[in-house]
């Protein structure tokens, strides 16, 4: 899994929380669209949870990347940035989940099981 966020202690936080229920599953962290594109290119990504905003090109970009070069990784978009024109365009461009960093915090690990069986 990679978790792509400029905010470090965030990435570092969700990492420490996540392995304590995700023993077998390995993290990557990236803090822009450059740090992300080599984990995407050369690992065989099952899930990428990715922010709107970073520095430099968007999670947005990062989404199209992705999907642009049909990698078979599933995304979840997590951002403070929760417009619905933000969510809209995440979903049309084939993001499976958009949540907000504040308020749905909780759903990560029920997402993330449920996309790591299937």
């Amino acid at each position: 899994m990679l978790i792509v966020d400029d905010n470090v202690s965030y990435t570092e936080r969700m990492v420490e929380i996540l392995s304590e229920d995700f023993q077998s599953v390995r993290f990557y962290t990236a803090a822009s669209f450059e740090d992300a594109v080599p984990f995407i290119d050369s690992i065989d990504l099952q899930v990428a949870m990715l922010d709107i905003n970073l520095p430099g090109k968007s999670g947005i970009d990062l989404l199209n990347y992705i999907k642009n070069n049909k990698k078979p990784c599933r995304v979840i978009m997590i951002t403070n940035q929760a417009f619905d024109s933000y969510r809209r365009k995440c979903l049309e461009l084939g993001a499976e989940h958009f949540l907000d960093k504040t308020s749905d915090f909780e759903k990560i690990p029920v997402l993330l099981a449920e996309m790591l069986e299937n």
